[in-house]
């Protein structure tokens, strides 16, 4: 059973989840299965950043982002009812 803060890392986004917080472990098991079957990488184990590694990610997401490499909110809305 996976207790604690996990970090979810997807190009320049990061999401920290507090498990902790989600008491009911049905919810948190559907999570990391969720998480595991979309293929999104988890990290269960916080560690700090560094200056330059910060600064690489925004460099990263920047770049993306003027490739036009992003989901709108609508878009993602056609897409979540499609499920």
């Amino acid at each position: 059973m996976i207790i604690g803060k996990f970090v979810i890392k997807y190009d320049a986004m990061e999401l920290v989840i507090d498990l902790d917080k989600i008491k009911d472990a049905s919810k948190r098991e559907w999570l990391i299965n969720s998480l595991k079957l979309m293929r999104i990488g988890f990290d269960t184990q916080e560690k700090r950043q560094t200056l330059d590694e910060y600064n690489e990610d925004l460099e990263r997401g920047y770049a993306q982002v003027q490739r036009g490499e992003f989901t709108t909110v609508e878009d993602l809305k056609i897409e979540a009812a499609k499920w």
